[in-house]
């Protein structure tokens, strides 16, 4: 690649000079400047010299060459600009750059609501992030397998039994007398929720009943069944809203029947030791768990910079989440054998999963040349700031939501007097939700404001989708042309830069773990692209040759927003 070359002809001209290092080239944002190499900085120190003069000698000692102008600027950076035949060669590489296919196998796992209950927008994010993250991961070459992996072997389908029961309906959905849909399970969970912290005999009743089915006792493993597919099948249905799809459907009943295995390899390997009558594993390392002072015997122990132990078993024998986890990475082992396993979570869940993949290294469940990713991403808040909720302060239902926010496209579509349909005003509002989501750094919480987010202008999925529309409906117009890289003004080449940038994002995206970098690129290109249709004319252009090369941009700016916006999971309508 072109940036490559320039760091190639910097580290030979420093040869040259006697110097040995790393020259790294990165994109500038400086006027007549379009990369930038700031490596002499680092190189002077370890030299104990002048990295100015350093610089100098450098650039100094550069032959010429048909793609670079080197020059040096103070303190020490050393500036690159980009020559006629440099810009058409970036152009060429952006038209031909593919992602070179991988042997890594990377199993990622994102969505996880758990059944039984009606999502709400603390999934979003987990299912935006996720989606982007997976097909990222395909874009660059790996070999990916997706898994939602349900919650459905706990005590909220045991809650909804127990509601069903004590309504003296559960007989008869057992008995298909009634049927079960999923209105029955949202209205009964609700209620089962609240009455459970009330009534210690319901909760009790629940609990007996979860266990009943996890020990696949019938008529209640039978009917476990039953409300599994059918929260199963309104899980799709939202999923094929967000554009959200997985290679699997699998929840924590599937790692059940590994449970037994994973708790006696702790036991064989001694590495769990009771506790309070709970079987735990110790996963602090050298630094964690240091013991305080205790100001009276009495005193309960504290630790400095505690890392508790993880508990596998409870003291009854019960099952638990991180038990799951862990029997979960080993069936996923057992029958996929990935490189790596990433989990997309809430960020407060960042020190059980620490714990999981401390616990699975030690054991061996996880082998050594495996890596185990966690993404904790932040929350959604209001514009208050606070975690957005209701006006009776409950969570926001992820279908509440969609429904907002295509209300909210619908009613500026109608002010735009745009001719539309129900699935336009989904793909748009779909853009709006993912993009909003995903401009930001994945940990951090964010202010989701709708008439922001469903804006045509500005930093907004709508407005990347205008954009693309816009230029179909140019070329559409402009008809043939031959492809044309002699690209000559200031305008064509912003844009060309723009578009170099953006497939660069995509790599920094894969080390981030976080798909901002990629949404500001891909807004930048739409603001230059913005900025060279203003400045020239495109259909009108009388000049064939010049005509050609503004054609040729418009089609390259088209495919990699196009390409982007996929990776976004975004789709680009026909029109606008």
């Amino acid at each position: 690649m072109i940036k490559e070359e320039a760091e190639k002809i910097l580290t030979n001209s420093a040869k040259t000079c006697g110097i040995e290092g790393e020259f790294k080239v990165v994109f500038s944002n400086m006027p007549n400047c379009d990369f930038q190499c700031n490596s002499c900085f680092s190189i002077a120190k370890k030299l104990k010299s002048n990295p100015l003069e350093l610089a100098e000698n450098i650039v100094g000692k550069i032959l010429a060459n048909d793609y670079f102008e080197f020059s040096v600027a103070k303190p020490a950076f050393i500036n690159i600009k980009l020559s006629q035949k440099g810009l058409e060669r970036l152009a060429s590489e952006i038209v031909n750059k593919k992602f070179s296919k991988k042997k890594e196998h990377i199993f990622i796992d994102y969505g996880g609501p758990n059944l039984g209950k009606a999502m709400h927008i603390g999934h979003m994010r987990s299912f935006n992030i996720g989606e982007a993250l997976k097909r990222l991961y395909k874009k660059l070459g790996y070999k990916v397998t997706s898994d939602i992996f349900f919650g459905d072997w706990g005590m909220p389908l045991g809650l909804i039994m127990a509601m069903l029961e004590k309504e003296g309906t559960l007989e008869k959905y057992i008995s298909s007398e009634l049927s079960l849909n999923i209105e029955v399970m949202n209205e009964a969970y609700p209620k089962a929720s609240k009455l459970k912290d009330e009534d210690r005999a319901f909760k009790e009743r629940a609990e007996k009943l979860t266990l009943l089915f996890q020990n696949k006792q019938e008529p209640y493993y039978a009917f476990w069944k039953k409300l599994r597919e059918v929260s199963v099948k309104e899980a799709k249905n939202i999923c094929k809203l967000l554009d959200a799809d997985f290679d699997l459907w699998n929840g924590e009943s599937d790692a059940s029947e590994y449970i037994d295995t994973v708790i006696n390899i702790f036991k064989e390997k001694k590495l769990a030791r009771e506790s309070e009558g709970a079987l735990v594993v110790d996963v602090a390392v050298e630094g964690e768990q240091i013991p305080l002072p205790k100001k009276s015997p009495d005193e309960v122990q504290r630790y400095d910079n505690p890392m508790p132990p993880l508990i596998i078993q409870k003291s009854n024998g019960g099952e638990l989440y991180a038990t799951s986890d862990i029997a979960t990475i080993y069936y996923r082992n057992k029958l996929y054998n990935p490189d790596v396993i990433h989990y997309l979570t809430d960020g407060r869940q960042s020190q059980r999963f620490t714990q999981i993949f401390r616990a699975c290294k030690k054991a061996g469940i996880s082998p050594p040349n495996q890596q185990l990713w966690h993404t904790g991403f932040g929350t959604m808040n209001g514009k208050d700031g606070k975690a957005f909720k209701t006006r009776n302060g409950g969570n926001v239902g992820l279908l509440d939501l969609i429904d907002m926010v295509q209300a909210k496209v619908e009613e500026k579509l109608n002010q735009n007097k745009t001719d539309y349909d129900q699935n336009l005003k989904r793909i748009i509002a779909n853009s709006a939700i993912k993009f909003a989501d995903l401009s930001n750094v994945v940990e951090k919480d964010y202010v989701f404001d709708i008439d922001k987010f469903t804006s045509f202008e500005g930093k907004t999925g709508p407005y990347i989708q205008y954009t693309a529309c816009r230029i179909k409906s140019i070329l559409s117009k402009v008809g043939y042309f031959k492809e044309n890289f002699a690209f000559y003004s200031d305008e064509q080449k912003a844009v060309i830069m723009s578009l170099a940038k953006l497939q660069d994002s995509y790599q920094i995206a894969f080390c981030e773990k976080s798909l901002s970098g990629v949404c500001n690129a891909l807004y930048d290109l739409a603001k230059n692209f913005s900025t060279f249709y203003n400045a020239e004319h495109i259909i009108s252009e009388q000049d064939a040759n010049k005509k050609s090369i503004k054609s040729t941009l418009l089609k390259l700016t088209l495919n990699e927003i196009e390409s982007a916006c996929d990776v976004l999971a975004i789709e680009i309508p026909d029109k606008m």
